[in-house]
């Protein structure tokens, strides 16, 4: 199953409208940004060191950044034509 680890304020929207549009199960892990700083909290980076956001587990396989996550997506779904080709 794939898990979008949401972090407030970031694109992860995007993500979870794709998979809504796609039709496929997914769970989300909520993540809040320090309210001083504005970081991720220490933990989001076990699940991807270099920091970066939205990411998504899919099994062994970690993604990040909104436009891979949804390439990935729509071809992990079978349903590359909703995406642009060129």
């Amino acid at each position: 199953m794939i898990t979008v680890h949401h972090l407030n304020n970031s694109r992860s929207q995007r993500v979870l409208w794709l998979l809504e549009e796609l039709g496929v199960p997914y769970e989300i892990r909520h993540y809040q940004r320090d309210a001083k700083t504005m970081l991720a909290p220490p933990e989001l980076r076990q699940v991807h060191p270099p920091g970066k956001w939205p990411v998504i587990t899919d099994g062994d396989q970690v993604v990040a950044e909104s436009g891979s996550i949804i390439d990935y997506l729509c071809r992990a779904s079978g349903n590359e034509n909703i995406a642009p080709t060129g």
